[in-house]
């Protein structure tokens, strides 16, 4: 059981203390299923003419959207990985 305190640090310092100290096969199955999902959405975007640089473009111009989506997806998988650990 890992004893870290979920409510000190930011999304980003939890999710990294969690990756670094949980059981390395959760760690393992939540990155090959988060690589799985970016490869699909690559492959969407491909598909439906979003180049790279509309991606980047995107990224550039709505820096608050990107990060509020990070610190959702680092709580997401911290989730993700504790709730197997259990």
């Amino acid at each position: 059981m890992l004893n870290l305190d979920i409510f000190e640090g930011t999304p980003r310092e939890k999710f990294f203390d969690i990756i670094f100290n949980a059981n390395r096969n959760l760690v393992e199955n939540e990155i090959e299923n988060l690589l799985i999902k970016i490869i699909a959405l690559s492959e969407l975007c491909e598909e439906n003419g979003i180049s790279q640089a509309q991606v980047q473009n995107y990224i550039l111009q709505n820096p608050d959207r990107i990060e509020d989506g990070l610190n959702d997806a680092f709580i997401h998988h911290v989730g993700n990985i504790l709730s197997n650990n259990e």
